[in-house]
């Protein structure tokens, strides 16, 4: 294949290899696909972490406690933490200290830390935390991803809570709050600290949706005390359980030549695009991306993500070639894209870029965005013919955009 333009090239792994599942077996046909998760129960009808992917779910049993100290290293999940490690007592994880303060084995207190990390399963893209707090709690939850942090945010609740501060979380019980990127503190129960064993009254439900994916949630309580619980103050059949959300896309873009390009080659269709630099020059953040291609339909979709909390006004250059053409009509070949995938009537043709993008661009690094004509998020930069046979021709398409189309 003729190339236009030579890109720093990645290439697109297989869904088995990025997520690698290993033994996990395949989605179930039977019904639509719910997401990905991996939940930590924790009850009287059992001590697990589960994975489901719409398929049969795989357990990985928490050994019982050997003087109230656990081992939990995969197949999903490890879990470790500072002094003895992590132990459990009465449906509650802490650290196993011998301590003065706490409860040995059922609590984290200031001089502690816990650490969950997911195995041999996808990242997760979010995560909802049965926490019981005690006291006036502040506790640190950080996330990361093969040891980079990706998010840090904090639970409070009793004295933790500052008036002014935060965002609070339900008035009742069963207490709920929600973290974000762009309001990292969560505040729970009402600044008030129930005391001790008291069912769900003393616990919260932390929902924290980050940026990007992670794969490793450590807790590190500045005050107070905290327990890791999966839904056992609830009672039997709870859904209050501590629940990893799983990715569901295909991997992230990034800005950075290590980071930034996708590529796909699949039957007659390539692809390959680059992201570039933010168009209002403000820090890139990993984005998640999913592609489609339909080699009969000679159709390739591109579909990047916004995290939530955090919208990246995201550029991207690409290279596309679809199947070839009749040679003795090379110069009937078009590309014709749909601006927001909503199906085959909203193809329309993709404009020429009325001007040169890269030519003073909105920001370093990215491209004119004045380009592209009014009602459009895509242009053509240049489109080069070769022939394939007598027969046939292919035309290599330069493009430019800032949406998430289906080319063909």
């Amino acid at each position: 294949m003729n190339k236009v333009l030579t890109f720093p090239r990645m290439a697109l792994l297989a869904a088995a290899v990025l997520l690698g599942l290993g033994s996990i077996p395949a989605l179930s046909d039977d019904g639509p696909p719910g997401p990905e998760t991996v939940t930590l129960h924790l009850g009287t009808d059992g001590t697990y972490f589960e994975y489901s992917n719409n398929g049969a779910p795989i357990q990985q049993k928490i050994g019982a406690p050997k003087n109230c100290q656990i081992t939990v290293n995969g197949p999903l999940v490890a879990l470790s933490g500072s002094d003895k490690g992590p132990g459990l007592k009465d449906g509650s994880i802490g650290v196993k200290s011998g301590g003065s303060q706490g409860v040995p084995c059922a609590r984290i207190d200031s001089t502690e830390d816990l650490t969950l990390s997911l195995m041999g399963v996808p990242d997760a893209a979010q995560i909802a935390l049965d926490l019981e707090l005690k006291g006036d709690v502040r506790t640190k939850i950080t996330l990361s991803n093969g040891g980079t942090v990706v998010g840090t945010f904090e639970v409070r609740a009793g004295g933790g809570v500052k008036a002014g501060e935060g965002v609070d979380g339900s008035t009742t019980a069963p207490y709920t709050a929600t973290a974000t990127t762009s309001a990292p503190i969560a505040n729970c129960r009402n600044a008030s600290d129930s005391g001790p064993d008291s069912g769900a009254n003393d616990n919260c439900y932390l929902t924290i949706l980050p940026t990007g994916a992670f794969d490793t949630v450590k807790f590190q309580p500045i005050t107070g005390e905290m327990s890791l619980e999966g839904g056992g103050d609830y009672g039997s059949g709870t859904t209050m359980q501590t629940v990893f959300t799983l990715v569901d896309y295909d991997g992230e873009l990034g800005c950075d030549e290590s980071n930034n390009t996708v590529t796909i080659e699949e039957g007659t269709v390539f692809g390959e695009i680059n992201r570039l630099q933010n168009t209002d020059g403000s820090d890139c953040v990993l984005k998640p991306y999913n592609i489609d291609v339909d080699t009969e339909a000679q159709t390739l979709s591109f579909v990047p993500h916004d995290n939530e909390g955090a919208p990246q006004p995201a550029a991207y250059q690409g290279l596309l070639m679809f199947a070839p053409t009749l040679a003795e009509n090379p110069f009937d070949s078009h590309l014709e894209y749909d601006q927001d995938d909503d199906g085959p009537l909203g193809f329309e043709d993709m404009p020429w870029c009325a001007g040169d993008p890269f030519d003073t661009p909105d920001a370093p690094g990215s491209i004119n965005t004045e380009v592209i004509p009014g009602g459009d998020t895509w242009c053509i930069v240049s489109a080069t013919t070769s022939i394939v046979s007598e027969t046939e021709t292919r035309t290599a398409w330069t493009v430019v955009g800032i949406g998430d189309p289906k080319f063909r």
